[in-house]
């Protein structure tokens, strides 16, 4: 099977206080998106392109993605393998900031539920962007969530098919990307979850969100 991956990183503040190199005195939130990695079109689901370059015109016409329920119990093997694979790069992420000399993260549900649903999503409908089918971002889902009181919210993706340890991969790809280890090793975020979805062809879909709350 050949092998591909891609990343993805945004971040989001709602207060130009969240962020310590921010020092502008405009009130307005400050939205930050950052690629790296694989640039070549040709190894992204076919809907990447056109989502991740911002045309979200037609995108906005395709069926509504609306919330899912995320398990809240392993009622399946499936459902079982994924909330292993979700606290295992989890794990993976402390560890590097431990040895980072940082707090690790503590894990937050409320997080996991949004990163889940972003996962599932491009698993379904086959894309890989931040910008959801409906022309969402990770704060529009936190707030179907009900999860507004933040004071920055960032969002790691990355997806990846035909390796043997697609968890240890995808961390490891994080870490070597500048901006995708800035998210990872930040001490400014204090709680994370982890969604991953798996198609049936084998291919992994990692989402991430921080959070830093008010």
């Amino acid at each position: 099977m050949k092998t591909k991956f891609f990343l993805f990183v945004f971040m989001l503040a709602v207060s130009p206080s969240a962020f310590s190199q921010s020092n502008s005195t405009e009130n307005r939130p400050q939205a930050y998106r950052l690629s790296s990695g694989n640039n070549n079109s040709a190894n992204r689901p076919k809907e990447a392109y056109r989502l991740s370059s911002g045309d979200t015109a037609s995108a906005i016409t395709r069926p509504r993605v609306y919330k899912s329920e995320p398990p809240k119990t392993a009622k399946t093997s499936k459902t079982a393998s994924a909330f292993n694979l979700e606290r295992r790069a989890f794990e993976l992420i402390n560890r590097q900031r431990i040895q980072s000399g940082l707090e690790p993260l503590v894990w937050s549900d409320d997080a996991a539920k949004i990163a889940r649903l972003h996962s599932e999503n491009m698993a379904t409908y086959n894309f890989f962007s931040h910008t959801g089918v409906d022309g969402l971002l990770v704060n529009d889902r936190a707030d179907s969530f009900g999860v507004n009181k933040w004071r920055a919210i960032g969002e790691n993706i990355a997806y990846n098919q035909g390796f043997e340890n697609p968890v240890e991969f995808a961390v490891e790809r994080w870490m070597n990307s500048p901006k995708h280890r800035d998210n990872l090793l930040s001490s400014r975020w204090k709680e994370s979850g982890i969604g991953i979805a798996v198609t049936g062809n084998g291919t992994y879909y990692f989402t991430e969100v921080f959070l830093l709350r008010k």
